[in-house]
């Protein structure tokens, strides 16, 4: 196991010690003023934000909050002061006792009932999941019409904020990598991609609050640091509503922290395995003496290297938002991420494997990059928010953003399948030179509530978003042929290059414009009707920024996509859903003969399933079963081959037609939440199975079988200053299809975590990744590249304050 060195970091310390100083904690009562900052709103929902921001566990019947409106209040107030504002006029009041509150009814005479209603935990309906402590989440923002996970007719997993923190996922990529049905795959240099249900997760499917357009490759080059996020939803199968483009693998909603009323300074400071040291900050509060402006810092710094050779990285993140009731019904929003990572000594192309597709069995330390190997990405990305509360609980919201990213990598690159016999066939192939810029700006704009009609409560949303992404891309490539010594190999063997002239120059802009619409419609009183779909505009150009030539020019003229879902309540706990969604992609890259454009492929996906809601809302249980269909993939033509060179803006010479047919089926098993007071559990087991017209699998990578399994238990009594973790990730063996083929064999592995509560301040957590040190494939490409062997035995020991 690698020495971890107790290095000092005297400036985070100092840091914490001194936002600390001027913060202090409000006692958590009837009278200790508060900063407050509630928003008119449907009165459920006010006292949702009323407990959260007091920290004083609420108990109420939602039926005693149906109909009912709260005015705005803000202020510095008790928590007394302002229930009783939110409360006037309803016919209701809170009785205290000690740190809990719980709603009752006003008696016809004018006193409190004598008996408080039928209690639920109605503070933890929010779908904020920061402070909430739990692995799960009461509520989804992923179709930005708010419903919980129950209620929503598809498969969706919430990784919260308290599981990130347990578990250091300090990057989206490592979230997806925990979450049920995901798998990773190596692909397209080095920019990994995650699958689920075996169709890839594009970059269109990653969404910033519920906004499509801004994340280039996040799990890839250009990885998006988790410190900023609340939660992350993911949601599996096509999403008709949330996106209409992309392949029907799921939709993954990275939602952004916002500012809290109450003033808070967070810190935290890890040191792991190979010099691994991370700082974290998150501080913030109101910014006035009335409530009304509120704003929050977020700041991140990680310097380290990795268990493979020469590689090491420094990552800076700054993240700041600000919000502003401008007036009780109106607020608005505004915030700036920058983040930057450069890595030294990367590579791309990972270790080959013996020509007969035997392993290498190479120390998992080897790395075939030159030590003066760079990759750096750096992301500006702003965004501003309106919010408007209308009559009843009717609210708008129009949102922009715009992300300017920016890529250089100056590689040398080393593949080439060994000859078991020889221990040759390894080679330096090339210097490669990449320098990118990606613009992206986007707009929605939507409008949801409820209404009454025919008996029923029902709720509807309309929206429309457009959204524009342009890029440029040079590269050129330096070929070489330096035969290689894999077994010993030479970090210092090519001198660094200066870089050259630039021989490709590609400019692209891909845009898209969908008006969208759902309805949650109360047919009866257990049976709701999920209607909604989503019209798309989509119009994709390219051309060589050289020569001007155009190498793609196509456009999809109001495609729709469809979405339909049953719901039917089996009691207040358990109910049976179906769905029916779809998405498209376009096939902008290839040509029918006679330079015809082909249509998008269309991606279908039904599914049904049983979910649970247990424990006064604390636990989740969902059971599904899948079915996808890919139709009018494109194919080669065989009776036109090599006949579509130079016609149209076809970008290869072989002319294709719609023609195959992908499928894929399974099941999902998902628990998530608490089993019990002090413990949390986050787990799914996924069996998958897909196959293309002649009977293969879409991605052979993606195992069969998949378990993801997290977990965190308070010991009771005298010990409760104690918290245990333990994480599973297992899955059954996969393979890449080639002449050989190249296994993945089936592993487990297992990571374990020790917290101790030093006071009510400081928290000190040790995490051991990979306890049993297993020699594992994290991802497989093939004989010449592309396997990367997961992270050995690791520690990381992580100091957090909160005041």
């Amino acid at each position: 196991m690698p020495r971890i060195p107790l290095r000092p970091a005297p400036l985070a310390l100092a840091l914490a010690l001194a936002f600390a100083a001027p913060l202090h904690v409000h006692a958590q009562d009837g009278a200790a003023p508060v900063a407050i900052r509630i928003a008119a709103q449907p009165l459920g929902e006010a006292l949702n934000d009323w407990a959260r921001q007091t920290r004083i566990q609420l108990f109420v019947q939602p039926d005693a909050t149906a109909g009912k409106t709260a005015p705005a209040v803000a202020g510095n107030l008790s928590p007394r002061a302002a229930l009783d504002r939110l409360l006037a006029g309803s016919g209701l009041y809170g009785r205290f006792e000690g740190q809990a509150v719980t709603i009752e009814r006003v008696a016809a005479g004018g006193g409190a009932a004598l008996a408080p209603v039928t209690v639920t935990a109605a503070a933890e309906r929010s779908a904020t999941t920061e402070q909430t402590g739990s692995y799960t989440a009461r509520a989804l923002t992923i179709g930005k019409m708010e419903q919980s996970i129950r209620e929503t007719p598809q498969s969706v997993t919430v990784v919260t904020r308290q599981q990130m923190d347990d578990q250091n996922l300090v990057s989206v990529e490592e979230v997806i990598a925990q979450t049920t049905g995901a798998a990773k795959s190596q692909r397209n240099f080095g920019a990994h991609v995650y699958t689920l249900r075996g169709y890839v997760i594009s970059d269109t499917n990653y969404l910033l609050d519920g906004v499509s357009g801004g994340s280039y490759n996040p799990t890839g080059w250009v990885p998006v640091d988790t410190a900023i996020f609340d939660r992350v939803e993911v949601l599996r199968g096509a999403g008709a509503l949330a996106m209409g483009v992309g392949d029907p693998s799921g939709v993954v909603n990275m939602v952004r922290k916002r500012p809290r009323a109450e003033k808070h300074f967070e810190f935290a400071q890890s040191i792991g395995s190979w010099d691994n040291y991370r700082t974290e900050i998150d501080a913030g509060g109101a910014l006035n003496a009335a409530g009304s402006v509120r704003g929050r810092v977020v700041a991140a710094y990680t310097d380290r290297h990795y268990f493979y050779d020469i590689a090491r990285s420094r990552e800076p993140m700054f993240y700041g938002v600000v919000e502003a009731d401008l007036s009780s019904s109106t607020k608005a929003t505004a915030g700036y991420r920058f983040q930057e990572q450069d890595i030294r000594g990367y590579t791309i192309f990972q270790l080959p494997m013996y020509s007969d597709g035997g392993s290498l069995n190479l120390p998992r330390s080897t790395s075939l990059g030159q030590d003066w190997n760079r990759h750096t990405a750096r992301v500006h990305d702003v965004f501003a928010e309106l919010e408007h509360q209308f009559a009843g609980d009717w609210r708008g919201k129009l949102t922009l953003n715009h992300v300017q990213t920016d890529l250089e990598q100056k590689l040398n690159t080393a593949r080439g399948a060994v000859n078991r016999a020889t221990g040759a066939g390894t080679a330096i192939t090339s210097n490669y030179f990449v320098d990118r810029d990606i613009e992206a700006n986007g707009l929605d704009a939507h409008a949801s509530g409820s209404f009454q009609a025919l008996g029923g409560t029902h709720r509807a949303m309309l929206g429309g978003s457009w959204s524009a992404q342009e890029g440029l891309s040079r590269t050129t490539t330096q070929g070489l042929n330096i035969p290689v010594d894999i077994f010993h190999f030479n970090h210092a063997l090519v001198p660094e290059p200066a870089t050259p002239a630039y021989a490709n120059q590609l400019r692209d802009r891909v845009s898209l414009f969908g008006l969208y619409g759902s309805a949650n419609l109360e047919l009866a009183q257990p049976l709701h009707l999920h209607l909604g779909g989503r019209l798309s505009w989509y119009k994709s150009q390219a051309h060589n920024a050289l020569t001007g030539a155009v190498t793609t020019d196509f456009r999809q003229n109001a495609e729709f996509t469809p979405y339909v879902g049953l719901v039917y309540d089996l009691g207040p706990q358990w109910s049976v859903y179906a769905s029916y969604t779809s998405t498209f992609e376009p096939q902008t890259q290839y040509r029918a003969y006679q330079g015809g454009a082909l249509s998008p492929a269309e991606g279908v996906n039904y599914e049904a399933g049983l979910k649970g809601e247990l424990l006064d809302g604390r636990l989740n249980v969902a059971f599904s079963v899948f079915k996808i269909k890919k139709r009018n993939v494109a194919v080669v033509d065989t009776d036109h081959l090599g006949e579509c060179a130079g016609v149209g803006t076809g970008t290869t010479a072989d002319c294709y037609r719609n023609a195959s047919l992908l499928r894929s089926k399974g099941i999902d098993i998902e628990v998530g939440g608490q089993l019990m007071p002090g413990w949390e559990i986050s787990s799914g087991f996924t069996v998958l199975s897909t196959r293309d017209d002649e009977g293969q699998p879409l991605t052979s990578d993606a195992p069969q079988r998949l378990l993801r399994a997290s977990t965190s238990y308070t010991l009771p009594g005298a010990w409760s200053a104690w918290k245990l973790g333990a994480t599973v990730n297992a899955q059954s063996s996969s393979y890449v299809a080639g002449t050989p083929a190249v296994t993945n064999p089936g592993h487990a592995v297992l990571d374990l975590r020790a917290a101790y509560r030093i006071n009510r301040s400081w928290t000190a957590a040790l995490n051991v990744g990979n306890v049993f040190d297993r020699t594992y494939w994290a991802v497989i490409g093939g004989v010449r590249n592309g396997n990367a062997y997961g992270t050995p035995r690791n520690a990381t020991l992580t100091l957090r304050a909160s005041f």
